[in-house]
């Protein structure tokens, strides 16, 4: 496997399809390749099944990765960066929160224990929270795909996993946090939360009314500028090319 290899961990292969433009366009400078995970509907399953997963799949390579996650995917692979950091080079994570609750299913599951609405109705409103306004069709869809998660897929607070996710902290890789500035599940206090924790290197980027599911439709911005962080791992990276008018920016170091 190649120095420049980025490994996108996938716990939801059913909103890959959402990271999918973002992959393409990573693909043009670096090999990119998926590591997707799903069990039966009846199996138990923890964070360290998939992490002891993840790492026989990495010892098998012969250098360490680029790992990429969004959501409870992100999380899930910040906490196998910080528990094996000789198979990671580097980590970028998107829509994540160092409060490691701060996921989508976690917020449904919320809303469906006070709201006394169908899962139908919860999950339409929020989707039409979580997406871009694209178009119809994408709005019709994006319900459907969060219910498939719900009914089959890795999910914090499921049946699945009902075991508590430790908080976040950087772990010692380079790391990039990319968030949405108008993600309703990441308060604004979530730049301060890991400003507190990110190391002189790291870097934390807002994207300007990015939502939950930025990347779906900014994908070439997102694109950019995991590229650039990747370019100058390790060390500190800056890129003139990035519109810095597309991003509220955080570094520390």
């Amino acid at each position: 496997m190649a120095e420049s290899t980025i490994l996108w961990i996938d716990l939801q292969p059913t909103l890959h399809c959402l990271n999918k433009r973002v992959a393409q366009l990573l693909s043009r400078s670096f090999l990119v390749q998926r590591w997707s995970f799903q069990h039966d509907l009846d199996e138990s399953c923890t964070v360290d099944t998939v992490h002891k997963l993840l790492k026989t799949s990495l010892e098998e390579v012969s250098e360490p990765v680029h790992l990429i996650g969004h959501g409870i995917s992100g999380t899930v692979a910040c906490l196998f960066a910080e528990k094996y950091p000789r198979l990671v080079k580097s980590l970028t994570m998107l829509s994540v929160d160092t409060l490691s609750a701060n996921h989508w299913s976690s917020h449904y599951l919320k809303m469906r224990s006070q709201q006394s609405c169908s899962r139908t109705a919860i999950l339409t409103y929020l989707s039409s929270l979580l997406f871009p306004r694209s178009n119809q069709r994408a709005n019709e869809i994006f319900p459907c795909l969060l219910a498939k998660c719900l009914d089959t897929e890795f999910l914090q607070g499921s049946i699945f996993n009902q075991a508590k996710i430790d908080n976040l902290r950087a772990p010692d890789m380079p790391t990039l946090v990319l968030n949405g500035n108008s993600d309703i599940l990441l308060d604004s206090n979530c730049h301060e939360r890991w400003f507190k924790t990110l190391k002189s290197g790291d870097r934390y980027l807002r994207m300007q009314k990015g939502r939950h599911f930025f990347q779906f439709n900014q994908a070439q911005q997102v694109a950019h500028s995991i590229s650039s962080f990747i370019q100058m791992v390790p060390g500190l990276w800056f890129d003139q090319e990035i519109n810095i008018n597309d991003f509220t920016f955080f570094a520390r170091g």
